[in-house]
């Protein structure tokens, strides 16, 4: 399965199928401890195993060759402020229905290339084995004289395998059956994706794009996005090991590369904090087209009000702050629509290495 652009910009690069046993069992692990928090049920049944072939990547894989809709948030928005003013939490339940979710999130990991030693248990004929993802940084993965394929297949599972840690650390992990969460990651990774390194860009990238500058947003907007277009030239020139214009990576990358600024322009102009940033993940996580499940309508309602109640908290001279946030949400699909279409997953990572250097 190929990562390249639609112009071939990486020809050659191909995402490698890994041979597995198809008769390979389920991750085994117990699930963390989870605080009950106001509207939401005690899991009451058994800790089901992921099944192994999330785990090995097959859902990232499925998803860079089945691209999914994406749902426009827009229509929902009015809804969701209404119904969520009518059910506030107590700031003290929020703020520990908030830390429980920041505690589950491993941003800066999955944020940036810090990929690390990953270990994940599997059943091979009979008997354990591992899953290993060899220790990654951003001087490696641009080293040309290294195998980028495989490096990139790396990358790849170990964003799947920590996007599952993830889902399963959640505190409504037991609400839902396993396959509901198999079915949101498959359709939901590119969003989780664009969401994390841009919330983690603004977060952490300085504040250079922290303020107006006197030629006005238009014109920081078109440096910023100049700023990128160099960053990624540099690093995919060093990755190939062959000069990569700039009108190549216009053409390739441009537009995707402008939506994922405007993004994280737009994250860090209203000073996007990490407690806002976990809710709107789950959020995101959880939004489903027309039609969906009353499960995960509830559980999103709940994290819709936890998310109000905190805004309404913390920033009650802002009484916009909240629908500031969610109308975020469209743009961060828009962007992601197009990661997802050019297949180049990395991106977003080479876009926050210059926060690592």
């Amino acid at each position: 399965m190929k990562l390249e652009g639609p112009s071939s910009l990486l020809t050659g690069v191909k995402y490698k199928k890994h041979k597995k046993n198809p008769k390979n069992g389920q991750v085994k692990g117990s699930p963390v401890d989870r605080q009950h928090v106001p509207g939401q049920s005690k899991g009451t049944g058994p800790d089901h195993g992921i099944p192994s072939h999330i785990v090995n990547g097959i859902i990232l894989k499925t998803a860079l060759t089945n691209p999914s809709e994406v749902v426009h948030l827009r229509q929902r928005l009015d809804n969701a402020v209404s119904s969520s003013r009518d059910r506030m939490f107590p700031i003290e339940s929020t703020l520990g229905m908030i830390q429980t979710l920041i505690d589950c999130d491993e941003f800066q990991d999955i944020a940036t290339l810090r990929v690390g030693l990953v270990v994940s248990p599997r059943l091979t004929s009979g008997s354990q084995s591992c899953c290993r993802f060899p220790e990654q940084n951003l001087d490696e993965l641009l080293d040309h004289k290294s195998d980028l394929s495989e490096k990139l297949c790396q990358i790849g599972d170990s964003i799947v395998y920590k996007l599952v840690q993830w889902t399963k650390r959640l505190p409504f992990y037991l609400e839902l059956p396993v396959e509901v969460h198999t079915r949101l990651l498959t359709h939901k990774w590119h969003e989780l994706l664009v969401l994390t390194t841009s919330a983690y860009q603004a977060i952490h990238g300085g504040h250079k794009m922290g303020s107006i500058g006197s030629d006005g947003p238009e014109a920081d907007f078109a440096q910023e996005v100049a700023n990128n277009l160099s960053t990624l030239q540099t690093c995919l020139t060093s990755m190939m090991g062959r000069p990569i214009t700039m009108d190549q990576l216009r053409q390739d990358v441009g537009l995707m590369v402008e939506k994922i600024t405007h993004v994280t322009l737009m994250f860090r102009r209203i000073k996007l904090r990490m407690e806002e940033y976990v809710c709107l993940k789950v959020i995101t996580m959880l939004n489903q087209a027309r039609g969906g499940s009353m499960e995960l309508e509830t559980i999103q309602d709940r994290y819709m009000s936890c998310l109000r109640s905190f805004v309404e908290h913390n920033s009650s001279q802002n009484p916009t702050r909240f629908h500031e946030l969610l109308v975020r949400l469209p743009e961060v699909q828009s962007a992601a629509a197009l990661l997802l279409e050019s297949k180049m997953f990395y991106v977003p990572f080479l876009l926050n290495s210059a926060i690592q250097r």
